[in-house]
């Protein structure tokens, strides 16, 4: 079964809050009261309903109907344009974009007429908005870039960053998120002109968001917590609740559900403080998203529930995505009545609001419940339908979805020929959707170790011609030695100088050669042998989407080995990755399959802390190999890291065997021992060299294992 989860991350547009304002409604209302010409009222009665805009829709109402009278009275211009643009705006926010885009034509035709180029820009950004509500983004981009004409005529920066950031949006919706990258840095640079630090980091969350939805994961965070650290300065809690969020979608995209969920929850607890109403549904949403990835369906229905209660009438794309996501747990849940009910609204909003992607989605998600009920015609229906909407946009994962489930309704209605041809375009979808994907990360892997050796290449020869160099200079030196002091003062210093150059030469060989006993260690042939062959026996099964899981997982696992091994310090987030990895692949295909569970102390974050990389593995594999081996249910390895004093990290492993006295023959003493070697070797060659201290002590418990390490720790 498919996960087809609806997710929407990203925030379009950050409101003000209500409290910020305040202070201006007030003096604002007193300046009314005073002896003002009919002129400044208008102008007045404008910025009051600029003030309520996003709040208090009646208020705006009033005030700019005020506006407007006064200002048809003494036919001031600029005055009614603006009183419209207010309407305008709140109509669309209610959930009315087409008499929005109706009143900025009106707008428009005033604004020419009395060639009054701002209010001609600002209404055509408004149309651009409101076709973006309404889904027509390649609409939205033309009105976008009218207005853009006309402010860049003006020379106004603040309404060009306006007009970029609207335009960036606009192409990330159209999934063109080179274009949508262009515009952003486009802004960032007038951004940066202005000195609006503010709206530079709002834009440094907007391009992670976008690296997110284009998989690059790396990216994404380096520039969330970019716009993280301005906002640690700026303490504007409304761009905390919007960073937060965007945090946790790139964790969830990531599956690092418990960062997610942590970042998520954050988000939610600032939005509450602030009492911003209007995004609670979007952060509701998120955290049901992640829930359900984790196949958690409780927690995600409940929270999907309150993102439906709390979205707001205009949201339609929310609204629809919750439906569809409830109706999807219902059906992981069997529950196949609620299903069809709430997938049913999710489909009527997907074609109001005119969201293919989202209604092809839907049509399979629906044809696989009749396909349950055993209702083969509804779900051909539904599927064909599905299949059908994902061709015209090219959504190649829901034709892969929708044609491999209507494979199996076709045969169960005896048409077979139909049957077929669904299969086969299920497996060439499936197949340049893997085929996309692997040629992606082999390509990856060689351009990364391709690189990586013409760097070592390099370095080697800036290292001997450095040596070259200095051994020239020395020799210059001990010429004019020569010539001061006596011939034995030459030799001893001579001798000394080679000495010490042969310590550094053999420091430096041996923490090459604990390197490598290291690597061997880490990624032994066995290992890899038998990691291939479990990959191999699914490709064999047919279940081609485990393969694919664990090639990737496998292929991640080699990087980390490789790039960590020459890494003195690594993120502890890092470590915890590579040793789930290498748990994960270790549990494949195994007679006896083993439990396994990383602790962190809730005090630690992963994401700041560095420590020495690789001392668990060895211990972990001879946990796996030897501790656990004769265990059928129940074996247990648990690893866990706390924070100690003196700058120091505890981390411990351990396993629920038998015991390292009890159960190890001398064979396999032996392996423990080289183990146990290469570790006491590091932590040496580390004190010599970082002139730190690292400690380890392993125990013979009762039942199991426990191995404990006191690593040093630095903040990165």
């Amino acid at each position: 079964m498919q996960k087809n989860t609806i997710i929407i991350f990203l925030f379009l547009f950050v409101f003000n809050a209500f409290a910020q304002n305040k202070i201006k409604i007030d003096s604002l209302i007193q300046a009314l009261k005073t002896n003002t010409s009919e002129k400044e009222k208008v102008d007045t009665y404008n910025l009051l309903a600029r003030q309520y805009s996003n709040n208090d829709s009646v208020q705006t109402f009033y005030y700019a109907n005020q506006a407007v009278k006064i200002a048809k009275k003494i036919n001031y211009h600029k005055g009614i344009l603006k009183s419209y643009s207010e309407i305008a705006w709140v109509t669309m926010i209610l959930g009315n974009p087409e008499k929005a885009i109706n009143l900025n034509q009106k707008s428009i035709s005033i604004a020419k007429k009395t060639k009054h180029l701002s209010s001609e820009a600002r209404a055509y950004n408004q149309i651009g908005t409101a076709n973006n509500y309404l889904g027509n983004s390649v609409q939205a981009l033309e009105f976008y870039f009218k207005a853009l004409k006309i402010y860049k005529q003006l020379k106004d920066k603040l309404m060009i960053s306006g007009c970029y950031h609207n335009i960036a949006i606009t192409y990330r919706d159209l999934s063109n998120y080179d274009k949508a990258l262009e515009y952003h840095y486009e802004n960032l640079k007038i951004q940066e002109d202005l000195n609006d630090i503010n709206e530079i980091s709002s834009t440094y969350s907007d391009i992670g968001g976008i690296y997110s939805e284009n998989g690059n994961y790396d990216k994404a965070l380096e520039y969330q917590f970019k716009a993280l650290r301005i906002q640690e300065q700026l303490k504007d809690d409304t761009m905390l609740t919007h960073i937060f969020h965007n945090i946790a979608g790139a964790y969830c995209y990531q599956e690092k559900y418990i960062e997610a969920l942590n970042y998520g929850f954050k988000s939610i607890e600032i939005a509450k403080k602030i009492g911003w109403e209007d995004v609670m549904g979007t952060l509701y949403n998120t955290i049901g998203v992640i829930y359900k990835q984790q196949n958690d369906f409780d927690n995600a229905l409940e929270y999907h529930v309150k993102s439906l209660e709390t979205s707001k009438i205009r949201e339609q794309d929310l609204v629809a995505a919750n439906y569809i996501n409830i109706g999807e747990i219902y059906l992981f849940k069997q529950n196949h009545k609620k299903a069809l009910e709430y997938l049913q609204q999710g489909l009527l909003i997907s074609k109001k609001i005119k969201n293919i992607s989202q209604e092809a989605t839907t049509l399979n998600i629906i044809g696989e419940v009749y396909w349950e009920l055993g209702n083969h015609q509804q779900a051909k229906e539904y599927l064909t339908k599905g299949i059908q909407y994902a061709k015209e946009i090219n959504y190649p994962s829901a034709i892969r979805n929708g044609s491999e489930i209507l494979a199996k309704v076709q045969k169960s209605l005896g048409n077979h020929k139909a049957a077929l041809e669904s299969y086969e375009l299920y497996h060439a979808t499936y197949d340049s959707l893997l085929g996309q994907e692997k040629t992606k990360q082999i390509s990856q892997l060689q351009i990364q170790y391709e690189t990586e050796k013409k760097e070592q290449e390099i370095k080697n020869l800036a290292q001997q011609a450095s040596i070259q160099r200095l051994e020239l200079k020395q020799a210059n030196f001990n010429k004019t030695i020569f010539a001061i002091v006596s011939i034995v003062l030459v030799l001893v210093g001579l001798v000394l100088y080679l000495i010490n150059r042969q310590k550094r030469l053999a420091l430096k060989q041996r923490a090459q050669d604990i390197e490598q006993n290291l690597l061997r260690v880490q990624m032994n042939p066995h290992f890899i042998f038998n990691a291939m062959t479990s990959i191999q026996d699914y490709m064999n099964q047919g279940n081609a989407k485990q393969a694919g899981i664990y090639l990737v997982k496998f292929s991640k696992l080699i990087r980390q080995v490789l790039d960590n091994s020459r890494s003195e310090f690594i993120n502890l987030d890092q470590e915890i990755n590579m040793l789930d990895n290498y748990l994960s692949i270790q549990n494949l295909k195994r007679e006896h399959p083993f439990d396994f569970e990383i602790k962190v102390d809730e005090n630690i974050i992963t994401e700041e802390i560095a420590i020495p990389p690789m001392f668990a593995q060895p211990f972990i594999e001879n946990a796996i190999e030897h501790g656990i081996v004769n265990i059928e249910k129940d074996a247990m390895i648990t690893i866990s890291f706390s924070l100690k004093e003196q700058n120091h990290l505890e981390l411990k492993i351990f396993d629920n065997g038998s015991g390292i006295k009890n159960v190890m023959p001398a064979k396999q003493k032996d392996h423990t021992s080289h183990a146990t070697k290469i570790t006491k070797e590091r932590i040496d060659l580390y004190r010599k060299m970082q002139k730190k201290h690292i400690a380890f002590d392993i125990q013979n418990l009762s039942k199991g294992t426990q191995v404990t390490f006191n690593l040093p720790y630095q903040y990165v």
